[in-house]
Order: C-alpha cells, then structure tokens, then sequence
C-alpha cells in the first residue's frame, strides 16, 4: 500500500501547537485548583512565545530564501505560517476566555487581578504610588521610530500627528501588589493602568487611543566555533545582539485592530501576519508570582513529601551505591540525594576526581556550589559546560567562568554540538584501587526543575559502565582517540543506528513467530527514518506503545500503516521529562534511560547518552510500574488519532480510574510497597530500619 508524504507524516509543528493546546485544558480544567489554573495559563503563554522565537523564526526564514521547500508533511513554509496563524488565532482566543474564567475562581477564594481598571478608579492613588520604573518616549508620526527591548512590556499611545511609548523596564514589576489583608491579595496590571490613565498622564495633548503591546525578537544565535575568538566570548555578543534581532510578533492587547495598531506594526516594519491581537493580559509569566503566595493552600495541589531513597537512608551514601544500582524517579523521590552525593564527594578524603556534565542550572546551584568546594579541597575536578543552552547562555558564561575561578578544569566548548548528556562520575581511591560511582540521568542537574519535572537518574558503581563514561569524558576532553562504545548509546555515533537496529530486531523476532513488543516514553518524536522504522514494525506484528509528551509526527493506527502503533501523552501538574526506551527482546528486555528524543537534532547535533538499566529490580520496576502507568493512564491522558486529532481519554464506568502521577506519587510514599524496589529494598537496608 503506498502512502504519500502527508499520510506518513504529521507536521512537527503543528503538532507542538496540539501539545500547547493540551495544556491549555488543565487550564481550562474546572477540577484542577485555581492557581495550579492560573500556572497552566502562563506556561501555554511562555510555550508561545518561545515557539514563534524559535521555530516561527526559522520557517520565516525558510519562507523567504527557499520559498518552495516542503517540510516532511509536504507543507511550504508559507503554507506552514498560514496554519500556524490560524491556530494560534483560535488559541490564543481560547486563552482569553480561559484566563478571565480563572480571575473569577481567585475572586472567589479572596485573591483579587484588576485588570479591567476602568471599573476601579477608587484604586488609582494606590496604584500610582507602587508603579515600577516606566520611561517615555515621544515621537512625530514622521520621525524615526525608536528601538524597542523585546523582554518589557510597551503601551502605545496616539495623539494626532505623533505617538508616545512607555516602557515598563522590568516586566517582572508589572504585577503591581496593593496593600493586602489576611486571606485577601490584591493585584493590578501596571499596563492596564497606564492605557486607562492615559489621558491625565498627557493633559496637554488628545488622546486618540491607547494600548498594551509587546514584540518578540528572533532568539537564533549567531557564532562561529572554529573562529579564534573564544566561544564564549562569541556567545556574550551574540545574546547581546538579540535586542536588535529581527522581530517575528507584535502582540497587542486591545479589543479590536485599530489605526495605532496598524501603525505600529507598518513602523515596526511587520506584515500584517506578525500583528496578533487578543483582549488578554500581555506576558502571564509575571502572574506566577501569584502562584507562590503563602497560605491559599487549597488553590494549589497538595505538596508532596520526597522522600530519600530507602537504600541510603542509613548507608554512607558510596556505601548504599556500591551495594546495588539505586533507581531514583524525581520529583517522586527527592532530588536532594543527587545534591548531597556531590557533597559528599567534594568533603570526602578519599574521592580523587570528580567530572559532571552541566547543560541547565539555576543562578544559584548547589551543584556548582558543591563543584567549587570540591577543587578547593583539591579534589581534580572537571566539568562540561554547555554555554550554548538556548535561553541560558549567560548562566553558563557565569558558571563557567566562576568554576575556573574555584579551580575547576572547564572543558573547551565542543563546537558546534551542543552537550545535552546528564552524568557525573566520582572516583575513589579505596582499599582495593580506584573505584567509579556514577549518577547517569534523563534531566538537567537544576535543584528547582527537579522538583516540576519528572525524570529519572541511576547511581550505580558498575565497572563497565563507569569505564565507557570515563571513555565520553575524554571525548568531551578531546583526549584521545574517538572510543566505540558497546554498553552506551552515544550521539552523534551510534545512538540512532543502535535504535533502528533494536526495532528491527522485534520486527525479525515477530517474523519468526515471537513476541516483539516496543515502549518508548520521549518529549518529542520527529525523526522520520525512526518513524518508518516503527511503522515497518507494526506492519510486521509488533506492538508498539508510545508515550510522547509534545511533538508526535508519527501516525497511530491506520491501517496498512500503522495499525499496532498507540501513542499517549500525559499532562498533568508536573512536566513530563524522562525518556525511555524498552525492547522486549524475546524476553531479555534491552532498557535504556536517556537525554535524548527521537529527534534529528538529538541525533546528529547534540552530545547525548543513553544508558542500559541491567539491575533486575530496576528494569522491572521501570517497565511494569513507571511505563505501564503511563500507558494505563485514564485521567490525565490522551491518545492521538490516525487522522492527527489528540482526544481526552475517558474512563469508562467500569474501569478503575489510574492517574499515573498519582500512582508514582503514592508509590514513594509507601517506599515502593509490593513492588520489585521494595523486594530489593528489604534486602538492602538493616532490618532496624
């Protein structure tokens, strides 16, 4: 049966907008708590804006140099922008519904967003007496019109023959807090404020309109690794530059399209397709703030007790390793472990070396903290870090340069690809030699996001194992020749063959009249030689499962295709992060836990691991409790159609409702109670415990 390009494959970024769109429902959701509502409206607020700096940016280009390129789908870029408009129109509108019906819910429970001001002038005195610093500008209609930062928020304010811009220079400080009373907050929108007030703000002049507005900029950078220039240095300019790239979305927050809108946007030099309008508050990130407000408890999701795996409770921590690999499933399981296994190393007299690679961490990382008292106490220590992490470049200038400081070797950027692998090995001088003790895991080594993600991480002394990522190490390093590695998965070398070749091997397994069975559990899955991989498969007998958080290009169950294909995403109160990759195997099971997605640019543009679990327990935990409750999931589950669609899962009446972050959550609790970790617990931990 043949099938064209578009039957094949689904568009990877109208697909990203599907996912957007999913967690826009659990805020629109009435059962979620208002707060946890009103964080779901800024994250699809933050999701948007990131995607047009990025991915809108890139097809622009594409649309104007090489305007009849097809993307896999068979879409131009033109044809692409147009339907990305369309569905961000209709989401964004959505949004705006949503996001009122959230401020109605806070009233409700006392927490109070004016953000339509002109029914509140009583508040203008207090107001005016909290605005953050605004500055002014004003101009001829006919002069040149004035550069404009793209991370503040602007209003527009018309007069006949001229403009004035005010400028809120810290948009964090928009959320003006009014005086507030037990049990009751109150919040104004600096912005709103400043278009109601506009006409006493300029007396002297008529006021024709007046409006909210923000731009975005094109976040790509621009550098060249093998210039003699350092990279970092490169990096610095070019974040800079960012304030003048070229902008791809004017957003105005105003009730209909309007002369001065127009006007801004010809000045801006914009088309009309870059100009999007909503009557909705501009830049929700700020409203987050909100989110951590104390008490108001019973607006948000019960916090959860992370508990310390209850292998190391009792054990020195290298003690509780070298027993037995330790699973670790955050924010289930508390990421302070990872932390103090640092620690330990940087205090502890006999660790000799310490390498980590670094992609993301926070301003303040206790990880980097643990690093630098480690080379003060004369530990050699390495690190990795990524300077070119999209968004958190300067972060990682800082680091970089405050490790090198504390006596760290920080290694030389590696070109062009980006080192997104999470490991660490310690290395102990101990009674019979040296010995490795590694923390290999699916997420960044952040304390903050460890605690809204879900991942996983492994300790494990493994020889073996530690030997091949001493080996990547001295990649990274450029020691040496370019190892091969047989227990890693490693890209760009050998992770996607070694992928295409394990779904093969289940299709040859189901041919010869086995059981070939495939889960996979990734943020995003793009690559199409991987998809066509999984579709021969399925036309061979082999069941296959996925779990995909976002971007899914692949299409599930059409028939001659892709009948034995089921694909699944769960959006619930904490991202969805780990990655995983079963084959059955004809029973041996080959499981791997990774950093990568099933993507192009995880394949062949970034440095990623993918690690064997081979610990017995761990591996039948991981696929009979972590990836069955993924699947199971009833509550917080979707399944995509074969025609693209993403529907709700629900729970027939006589089915047992099975809500995985729940179960994962319980789970922990209990210390892994009837469960294989549990078995391997007892026998890990005194019985004094």
């Amino acid at each position: 049966m043949h099938f064209s390009r578009g039957e094949l494959f689904l568009n990877r970024d109208l697909s990203w907008l599907d996912f957007n769109e999913r967690v826009l429902s659990e805020a629109e959701d009435p059962s979620v708590p208002a707060l946890e509502r009103l964080r779901f409206s800024a994250i699809v607020s933050s999701n948007l804006d990131e995607f047009f700096m990025v991915r809108v940016a890139e097809i622009a280009r594409f649309a104007r140099r090489l305007p009849n390129r097809k993307f896999p789908d068979g879409l131009t870029s033109a044809n692409l922008l147009i339907q990305i408009r369309e569905r961000v129109l209709r989401q964004k509108s959505r949004q705006a519904v949503i996001v009122d019906e959230v401020f109605q819910e806070l009233r409700k429970h006392g927490i109070f967003i004016y953000n339509r001001l002109e029914a509140h002038r009583a508040l203008d005195a207090e107001i005016q007496k909290r605005l953050p610093k605004i500055s002014v500008v004003i101009r001829k209609s006919r002069d040149p019109f004035p550069h404009l930062k793209s991370e503040c928020l602007h209003v527009f304010v018309r007069f006949p023959g001229e403009y004035a811009i005010l400028t809120i220079e810290d948009r964090e400080k928009r959320l003006v807090v009014l005086p507030s009373q037990k049990n009751l907050l109150r919040f104004a929108l600096a912005e709103r404020w400043l278009c109601v007030k506009a006409p006493e703000l300029f007396p002297e002049k008529k006021v024709l309109e007046a409006f909210s507005f923000k731009i975005l900029r094109e976040a790509d950078l621009r550098y060249h690794p093998d210039d003699e220039e350092s990279l970092e240095y490169q990096i610095e300019e070019a974040v800079k530059k960012r304030s003048s790239a070229k902008i791809v979305r004017l957003e105005v927050d105003a009730s209909a399209y309007t002369e001065g809108s127009l006007f801004l946007g010809t000045a801006l030099g914009l088309d009309l397709a870059a100009l999007y309008r909503f009557d909705l508050p501009l830049d929700l990130r700020a409203l987050t703030q909100i989110y951590h407000a104390p008490g108001f408890d019973v607006l948000r999701y019960p916090a959860i007790a992370s508990p310390i795996p209850k292998p190391l409770r009792k054990k020195q921590i290298f003690e509780g390793i070298k027993s037995n690999d330790i699973l670790l499933h955050h924010p289930y399981d508390s990421f302070d472990i990872v932390v103090n296994f640092l620690k330990a190393a940087a205090r502890d007299p006999k660790t000799t070396h310490i390498s980590q690679t670094v992609y993301r961490v926070g301003a303040r990382s206790p990880m980097m903290e643990a690093l630098q008292e480690a080379a003060k106490n004369g530990k050699k220590v390495t690190a990795y870090v990524e300077v070119k992490a999209r968004f958190d470049e300067i972060n990682n200038v800082k680091w970089a340069s405050e490790l090198r400081r504390s006596g760290v070797r920080v290694v030389r950027p590696f070109g062009r690809l980006k080192v997104h692998s999470k490991l660490t090995e310690v290395i102990r001088q101990e009674e019979g030699g040296l010995v490795s003790y590694l923390h290999l895991g699916t997420g960044n080594y952040h304390a903050t996001t460890a605690r809204q993600y879900t991942d996983l991480g492994i300790f494990t002394a493994d020889s073996a194992l530690a030997r091949e990522v001493r080996s990547y190490f001295n990649l990274l390093s450029r020691r040496g020749p370019t190892p091969r590695f047989k227990k890693l998965l490693v890209a760009p070398q050998n992770l996607r063959g070694q992928i295409l070749r394990l779904i093969r091997a289940e299709m040859e397994i189901q041919k010869s009249g086995g059981h070939g069975r495939i889960i996979a559990k990734v943020n995003s899955l793009v690559d199409q030689d991987i998809i066509q991989a999984l579709y021969q498969a399925s036309c061979a007998g082999v069941q296959i499962d996925l779990v995909v958080r976002g971007i899914c290009c692949l299409r599930p169950g059409v028939p001659g295709l892709s009948e034995r294909i089921r694909v699944i995403s769960v959006i619930d109160r904490f991202l969805e992060h780990s990655r995983i990759y079963y084959f059955r195997s004809g029973g041996e099971g080959n499981l791997y836990l990774s950093s990568a997605d099933w993507m192009p640019r995880n394949f062949y543009t970034r440095m990623e691991i993918a690690f064997p679990v081979k610990d017995i327990a761990l591996k039948r935990y991981i696929v009979s409790v972590i990836l069955a409750n993924g699947i199971q999931d009833n509550v917080k589950s979707w399944t995509l159609q074969a025609d693209g669609n993403w529907m709700k899962v629900k729970v027939p009446a006589s089915r047992k409702m099975i809500r995985s972050q729940s179960v994962f959550t319980a789970l922990a609790q209990a210390d892994y109670q009837d469960t294989a970790l549990a078995h391997r617990h007892s026998r890990t931990v005194s019985d004094d415990e």
